[in-house]
């Protein structure tokens, strides 16, 4: 099983050539985190995340605000709960749907506080730190507190795009799981269509695949 750091790691190489910023490349970093939330080992981190949403929906729901964003954190924490470690949420699926529920979340949280005079890297800085603590190891959280705010706040006109979030957080959750498809064990990539585990043939793949995605995003110029 490849280490956190590697996940890490791989997760900043697999999304700088398409998002530079340092919000987004935090959120890809999120994204290779998250999905190991169906581990044993995280109950915490899933325990923080259920309460978390409880409390943001009774609190939005009490002051008649949209409470569905705290809902999404339930919905995801139900997810990593009744999901078998290396299950669903390791699979292209999950990967997706947990992208769309992050993206959710962070657009949600970010159209809340919009228009109550809240500066706008505030805000970015504070849904960042809300997600690394929830997801990353906690080696990491103190670095990642320290480098992400102060990255955001030296990159100049940072705006939240809808596309970029669900992009960082999706090529961070790929990243995991194409280093997954090289371990011995591999990964179920198509569940729950197919139980059929999948493993370092589908990793090159994916990687060829991305390697040729670089290339139009680099070379040919990107439609978006």
């Amino acid at each position: 099983m490849p280490s956190y750091k590697k996940h890490a790691l791989f997760s900043i190489i697999i999304a700088i050539p398409f998002i530079q910023d340092f919000f987004y490349l935090s959120l890809a970093l999120i994204g290779a985190a998250i999905i190991d939330m169906d581990h044993h080992v995280k109950k915490k981190n899933l325990i923080l995340m259920a309460v978390l949403g409880v409390s943001i929906s009774l609190i939005l729901f009490i002051l008649n605000l949209p409470f569905l964003i705290g809902i999404s954190l339930m919905v995801m924490a139900l997810i990593f709960y009744i999901s078998k470690h290396r299950g669903f949420t390791h699979s292209i699926f999950g990967i997706i749907l947990l992208s769309i529920l992050l993206t959710f979340f962070i657009l949600g949280f970010y159209n809340l506080f919009y228009g109550i005079n809240i500066d706008n890297k505030i805000q970015l800085i504070a849904i960042s730190l809300i997600l690394g603590i929830i997801t990353l190891n906690k080696k990491m959280i103190l670095p990642f507190i320290i480098v992400v705010p102060l990255g955001i706040i030296l990159t100049p006109n940072l705006n939240l795009s809808l596309f970029y979030t669900f992009l960082a957080l999706f090529l961070g959750c790929l990243s995991h799981i194409i280093l997954d498809l090289f371990t011995p064990s591999g990964i179920k990539l198509l569940n729950p269509l197919s139980p059929k585990k999948f493993k370092k043939g589908a990793g090159i793949f994916l990687f060829l695949l991305w390697c040729f995605s670089v290339f139009i995003f680099v070379f040919k110029g990107s439609i978006f």
